[in-house]
């Protein structure tokens, strides 16, 4: 049996020096001759072994072997491109300029989302005008009185001592996932906002402000922007947004109305309960209190802290509520709430009916 002996590269190579093996390694160059110094200077460098090979007349794994005899191979070179910056560790600004940021930003915020919850309107007057609390328009739902809506913009807008202020629920603007059934039930959002526009615009001269509503308000929660608000700028009307307080000077008398379009302390029994509640709770010194969203209205006339005062819960034009039916509301019916309100004396009467509340007027102008 004959024994194989295996040499390891350095061996094998001293001995093919020696002349001892003879191999087609023998072509490679040895050490220290000037061949020797190209090939190692080529490899080194990184040119292609399988060319090198050929130009030695070696194959290519007989090349491969004799470098490894001769511990040659390639040199990885120095990064010759443009390093980025070594990596430090970024500083935090201090606590001070954070909040100088964070309160700069809050100021750019709040000119999108900030509106007065307390202001004052003037109206030069020396004869009583009469404020309309309008219904819930809710355009684009199906089952709204339409024919009822557009007599009563156009009888708001024929009579020149009427001042109206927009309530909320302008629009129906089912957008919410949760009810994408009820989406079904109502005209393309853009025509209802279309016809939003153009009703505010028919009567921007009698509006004092307009308020959005949940159902308006729903697009502001989905997309952060709040449509409305941005409408009230170029129409240059005044954006209450969810509620304020107002100090409508008329003539020489201020009358403080709080308006909002829902709150809490609601009562199926007393509707406006939730009026007397705010006024008793938050906003003593408010003469006339408005609470929508319920879709039911009603009115009353008292007496609070010496003074005459209204509560007023307007009504609806979506008369056939497909959703109030579904929870058991009843009752919804169009109303829109009318004060006369006199410029010389501390006087002002309610009216259900905006036609009575006209009539009135007219007999006391």
């Amino acid at each position: 049996m004959v024994k194989r002996r295996y040499l390891n590269g350095k061996a094998l190579g001293k001995l093919i020096e020696e002349g001892k093996v003879v191999t087609n390694r023998r072509k490679f160059p040895l050490p220290d001759t000037p061949e020797y110094d190209i090939i190692k200077a080529k490899v080194e460098s990184g040119e292609d072994y399988k060319l090198i090979a050929d130009s030695l007349g070696m194959t290519f794994k007989g090349f491969k072997d004799a470098l490894r005899s001769y511990g040659l191979g390639r040199i990885t070179k120095a990064y010759e491109g443009v390093l980025p910056p070594t990596y430090k560790h970024l500083k935090s600004d201090t606590w001070e300029e954070h909040l100088r940021v964070i309160k700069d930003m809050d100021k750019l915020i709040a000119f999108h989302q900030r509106v007065p919850s307390e202001l004052t309107i003037e109206i030069e007057t020396d004869r009583p005008i009469g404020l309309v609390n309008t219904s819930d328009w809710q355009l684009g739902q199906f089952g709204v009185d339409y024919d009822s809506f557009e007599s009563d913009i156009n009888f708001i807008g024929d009579n020149p001592n009427l001042k109206c202020i927009i309530g909320g629920d302008g629009y129906q603007n089912i957008i919410q996932t949760s009810k994408i059934g009820s989406s079904h039930n109502q005209t393309p959002i853009s025509v209802q906002k279309g016809l939003y526009v153009l009703t505010l615009k028919k009567l921007v001269r009698s509006i004092l402000a307009i308020k959005t509503g949940n159902h308006n308000y729903w697009t502001a929660m989905a997309e952060g922007e709040d449509w409305d608000g941005e409408l009230a700028k170029r129409l240059k009307l005044i954006y209450l947004k969810h509620y304020a307080l107002i100090h409508l000077k008329v003539g020489e008398m201020v009358y403080p109305i709080l308006t909002m379009h829902q709150s809490r302390f609601n009562s199926s029994f007393n509707l406006t309960h939730t009026c007397l509640q705010n006024q008793r709770m938050y906003f003593p010194q408010a003469r006339i209190v408005v609470v929508e969203h319920h879709h039911q209205a009603a009115i009353e006339q008292y007496r609070y802290n010496g003074r005459e005062c209204i509560a007023i819960r307007p009504g609806t034009y979506a008369v056939y509520d497909d959703y109030a039916q579904q929870y058991g509301f009843f009752g919804s019916h169009v109303a829109n709430p009318t004060c006369i309100l006199f410029p010389d004396r501390d006087k002002l009467v309610g009216f259900k009916d905006m036609r009575d509340a006209v009539t009135y007027l007219r007999a006391v102008v």
